[in-house]
């Protein structure tokens, strides 16, 4: 999100306006990460394009559905890929965002 800041004439306004914007940030806004969303088979992987520079080293779970366990594979994270494992007797579909 950019923020447009308008003509302000007091510090007072500043401090209204950059709470207000503030409010509106997401977690996405203040990490450099990117989201996606999955379908794993039950006791398999997935491969999954990095759109970073960089390889990411960790990983939130923000939706799940399904009874799984989702974990990181065995195969090494790279600047291309990422690859995710379902360890759960089900398949699952699942939101994650990548991130530092």
């Amino acid at each position: 999100m950019k923020a447009i800041i308008p003509i302000l004439r007091n510090l007072n306004e500043l401090k209204d306006y950059l709470e207000i914007f503030l409010k509106k940030l997401d977690f996405n806004d203040n990490f450099e990460s990117f989201e996606s969303t999955v379908e794993i088979a039950a006791t398999s992987n997935v491969t999954i394009r990095n759109p970073l520079t960089f390889i990411p080293t960790k990983y939130i779970i923000v939706s799940q559905t399904g009874n799984g366990l989702i974990t990181k594979d065995t195969t090494e994270w790279t600047k291309d890929n990422v690859y995710l494992y379902n360890n759960g007797a089900v398949t699952v579909t699942a939101t994650i965002i990548f991130m530092r």
